[in-house]
């Protein structure tokens, strides 16, 4: 939430670029909660002894081994699909369907000047994000997806 609240502050301030940067991580942590909470994702360590993971993985149940990691947006349908199955998949997949504003989103935008990012592109962005945080809390709320 905190980075959804900073990307408000900023955008209110015209800082587009930093503004497009905080939504999206507020929807990549958001998103990666619910893996944590809602799937068989982990942060447990990937080798035996290892620290912790500083992203959530699955294991493949054959192997043990990572099947797959999650780091930055954007993540591909089938990363989200992860999440939308059971009596609740058509709701949730209607909701996270807006994750496609963040196709072209990248962490390593960071790096550059900021010249590419559009003010209609970071609203698009604030929009999906307060969705995606507005679902987050509902299910940390109820305990379930929505």
């Amino acid at each position: 939430m905190r980075h959804y609240e900073d990307g408000i502050f900023l955008q209110d301030g015209a800082r587009l670029p930093n503004a497009d940067h905080h939504y999206g991580f507020a929807v990549e942590c958001a998103l990666k909660s619910l893996l944590l909470r809602f799937t068989v994702a982990t942060v447990d360590p990937k080798k035996l002894g290892g620290p912790p993971s500083k992203s959530p993985w699955i294991k493949d149940p054959v192997t043990g081994k990572v099947a797959h990691s999650y780091s930055h947006l954007p993540w591909v349908a089938t990363d989200v699909a992860l999440l939308t199955h059971g009596r609740s998949a058509t709701r949730l997949a209607a909701a996270l369907g807006g994750l496609n504003a963040f196709d072209s989103w990248s962490v390593d935008d960071r790096y550059l000047d900021g010249s590419n990012v559009v003010e209609a592109d970071v609203q698009q962005r604030r929009s999906v994000a307060q969705n995606i945080l507005g679902l987050h809390e509902q299910a940390l709320i109820t305990g379930r997806l929505p």
